[in-house]
């Protein structure tokens, strides 16, 4: 009796586990065939074409979509430098679709005899190539190495200060009047324009509001033929422009000083003169006289 118990079982035991290997062998096959990539959608590439972007994520068709690493193909597409990479999602059964965004060459600085263009980020964008307009050439980030597609590495918040600067010259459409912005100093950020004019920016605080009285200034000046000396508008409130310092030459043709022209339209002080649309403002004494 015991061994035909046996027997009974093992018989009833070995269909089940035919059945098992056949479902799991048609699971393996299922998968292997149906779950594979066979088509990879680039999207947000701009101008860079699609087949580079394809190519530059290592993406295999006939892999697996389950094997596709999003953080490997993060790497692989940024390394090309010209765009970064802002998600991976897949489209069961067989489509990954990858998602970018074009970087833009906001910035020039020169390292190790190199020219690199930067994005706002300070992401190394392209090397040995100056873009036609619009890039800002950027002084004092004094960055040891660099590697194309990665960040600058520099200390002190350079590369942010380089950001809140660059990004609100474009903002306001006033990267055309900059010949070279200096970060050597977060907390004494300045501006050299294209007619040789120092603009004191200060530290990043208020950064739109500085600039869009640098534009304002700038191109009331130019326009009076003041095209050097130094504009301040570190307060974010004000622009306060000093005319560059008489030669000795000139202090000796003039017999007596002629006095700044105040712009109309802005503040200013000039020659400690408050201005306000052209007008002087009676200054105000700062300490009451004695009775």
């Amino acid at each position: 009796m015991a061994k035909r118990r046996k027997k009974s079982t093992r018989r009833s035991i070995a269909p089940l586990a035919v059945s098992v290997a056949v479902f799991v062998l048609a699971l393996l096959l299922f998968t292997n065939v149906l779950f594979v990539v066979r088509d990879v959608q680039v999207v947000g590439a701009g101008e860079v074409p699609e087949a580079d972007v394809r190519h530059l994520s290592g993406i295999r068709l006939g892999s697996r979509i389950w094997s596709v690493d999003a953080e490997k193909v993060r790497q692989s597409v940024e390394s090309d430098g010209r765009v970064a990479f802002v998600s991976l999602h897949t489209r069961l059964p067989n489509t990954v679709v990858l998602e970018v965004r074009p970087r833009s060459m906001d910035a020039v600085i020169v390292l190790g005899g190199k020219i690199l263009a930067l994005d706002s980020d300070g992401y190394v964008v392209a090397t040995d190539e100056v873009p036609e307009s619009g890039a800002v050439y950027v002084t004092g980030l004094k960055a040891s190495y660099y590697t194309l597609g990665r960040q600058l590495d520099t200390a002190d918040g350079r590369v942010a200060a380089m950001k809140a600067v660059v990004e609100a010259l474009k903002a306001r459409g006033a990267t055309g009047y900059v010949s070279e912005l200096n970060v050597t100093d977060t907390a004494d950020l300045r501006v050299l324009t294209r007619t040789g004019m120092t603009v004191l920016l200060g530290d990043t605080g208020d950064m739109l509001n500085k600039v869009t009285w640098m534009a304002g200034a700038l191109a009331d000046l130019e326009a009076r033929g003041e095209t050097t000396g130094q504009l301040d508008v570190s307060s974010g409130t004000k622009a306060d422009y000093a005319p560059p310092a008489p030669s000795a030459d000139d202090e000796e043709e003039q017999d007596e000083p002629e006095a700044a022209e105040a712009p109309a339209g802005q503040v200013y002080s000039i020659d400690g003169v408050i201005y306000v649309d052209g007008q002087p403002v009676d200054a105000q004494p700062t300490e009451q006289p004695a009775s």
